[in-house]
């Protein structure tokens, strides 16, 4: 091969070659790290002690990476092999780097032709020579790292494998680095106001007495005597209600430990919930505020803000009910909002709070939302009571009540003849809400010009708003005033008890017939009007 390219491509080529040792001197590492991870699991999981295994494992590592060195220093430079790596990963030199490499000089005068040397020329001089080099060292460099992060965590692995099985003293750590004195739980969280308990394990001889020392963030200073049972290396003490972040350590002797932090936490808890209830414009009631409270009971349609104030900030809050499920807006003051929830059904709810660190609270408060329907008005006649009897030419005076729970917007009487459309008497307006109006009003009969045995039918009614908003009409119970005549005769029958007979009916014996079928229609159109009412969403309704 000629000079100029043997040396190019032998610099390459010794790249490649460390690229690939460095690779697989990683892979031994990484090997040898494996099996002590895998022995330190073993010997946690089952108490055996795996120092020699660890020590065999780390022997049988060190060799193959031995061997791996050694072959890969014997092995020739492989310039064909660099040549075919080049015109793989760059398309525009395919075939003339493998050309170039495999130009042979004449023979008889050692020099090489004309074409030859201008292939070989094109080669050298080739615009993206330094981008080979680039690619070439890019690999060398990347398996560098690659080795040394696998050789870090050998000797990451190594700090913690080998040593003795848990339970024994200096558990934990390399046999040859085992501590004098182990001290648990060391650096910790704890939740506010519980205790905890600390130990001392000795390595060595334990000393005759160690003492704790707890300095809190306010500058408290506690100190206990550890206790120890026969002849156990092991000392303990409790702090029996930790409140606030501090630092501890053993005294023993003239030596101490060092300083070990106590960090303390709070789960996620509710302080209080404030109610703002804002309720439909059509109850005239004043919106209003209840403090800290749980239950809340509103009328269907009321607009409800929950204000709820925690311990502490928190990433999530919801109220959890049996078929649904209501995210709260998490502020970082330590608040959360349920914000203008329309009440429309009754429910109970449990709030979870989940915080920074994933904990939720340890006793969820259950809160109840009651929606309260929005009952219709009260509306009776409350004189006369029952079916009436009375003549043309009488005159019947009513007195109904009526109140409506959000107020009512104006009441009066009713009243139809016969099967006629009914005719609506307006007897007063504007009553409050809660408040209750007693009214009056006389029908001459005589003004409606009924004659005997036709039957008038009267009532009561009142206005108000319904949940839609819409004005909703709703009415008492109805009665009947039958127009008698102005003579009748009363006969006794066969059985002894009186019939009454009106003139003109010439005694017929139908008439009981008459009277039965005439209480059987008030009958079903009694039944038919309750009906009637208790359809919902009605705006008004006319005589059954």
């Amino acid at each position: 091969m000629e000079s100029r390219l043997h040396h190019q491509l032998g610099e390459l080529a010794s790249l490649r070659r460390g690229a690939r040792l460095r690779w697989r001197l990683a892979g031994c590492w990484a090997a040898t790290a494996a099996a002590g991870l895998l022995l330190l699991l073993i010997q946690h999981m089952t108490g055996w002690d795996t120092r020699r295994p660890w020590w065999l494992a780390l022997a049988g590592g060190l060799i193959a990476a031995a061997f791996v060195w050694r072959r890969e220093r014997r092995r020739p430079a492989e310039l064909r092999a660099v040549a075919a790596d080049i015109e793989r990963d760059h398309a525009q030199v395919r075939h003339l780097l493998s050309t170039a490499a495999e130009q042979e000089p004449d023979p008889q005068s050692g020099r090489f032709g004309f074409l030859q040397l201008r292939v070989i020329e094109q080669v050298l001089l080739h615009r993206d020579r330094l981008l080979w080099e680039e690619d070439f060292q890019r690999k060398f460099t990347a398996a560098a790292r690659a080795q040394m992060l696998a050789l870090t965590g050998l000797l990451v692995t190594l700090g913690f494998s080998g040593g003795p099985p848990p339970g024994s003293a200096g558990a934990g750590t390399p046999s040859w680095l085992a501590p004098e004195i182990t001290v648990t739980p060391g650096d910790t969280r704890v939740e506010r106001g519980t205790g905890l308990v600390i130990t001392a394990r000795f390595g060595g001889t334990p000393p005759a007495e160690a003492t704790l020392l707890w300095v809190s963030a306010s500058g408290k200073t506690q100190r206990l005597p550890l206790a120890r049972q026969l002849a156990d290396p092991v000392f303990g003490a409790s702090l029996v209600e930790i409140s606030e972040d501090g630092l501890y350590r053993v005294e023993y002797g003239a030596r101490k430990t060092r300083d070990y932090k106590i960090s303390v936490f709070d789960y996620p808890a509710l302080t209080r919930a404030d109610a703002d209830l804002h309720y439909p414009a059509y109850t005239g009631l004043t919106n209003r505020t209840i403090r800290d409270t749980l239950r809340v009971s509103a009328v269907t349609g009321t607009r409800l803000t929950y204000t709820l104030q925690l311990n502490e900030p928190v990433v999530s809050a919801r109220f959890l009910g049996p078929t649904e499920s209501l995210t709260l807006a998490v502020q970082t003051n330590a608040t959360a909002r349920l914000n203008d929830f329309i009440l429309t059904n009754s429910a109970r709810y449990t709030l979870e709070l989940v915080d920074a660190d994933g904990r939720t609270n340890q006793a969820p408060a259950e809160f109840s939302l009651v929606a309260l329907p929005d009952r219709p008005p009260v509306v009776k006649v409350l004189f006369p009571r029952g079916d009436q009897r009375i003549s043309s030419l009488e005159e019947m005076e009513l007195e109904g009540e009526a109140g409506g729970e959000f107020g009512l917007l104006k009441y009066g009487v009713g009243y139809s003849v016969g099967g006629l459309e009914p005719q609506y008497i307006e007897l007063g307006q504007a009553v409050p809400a809660g408040g209750q109006r007693r009214f009056t009003h006389r029908i001459a009969m005589e003004n409606l010009g009924v004659t005997a045995d036709q039957v008038v039918s009267y009532f009561a009614w009142a206005d108000d708003h319904g949940p839609d908003g819409r004005v909703r009409r709703t009415f008492s119970d109805v009665f009947f005033a039958e127009i008698r005549p102005f003579e009748e005769i009363f006969r006794a029958d066969q059985s002894g008890e009186s019939e009454n007979q009106s003139q003109g009916q010439g005694g017929s014996p139908g008439g009981n017939q008459a009277v039965k079928l005439s209480e059987l229609q008030k009958q079903i159109v009694i039944a038919t009007w309750k009906l009637q009412q208790e359809k919902e969403g009605a705006t008004s309704a006319g005589h059954p």
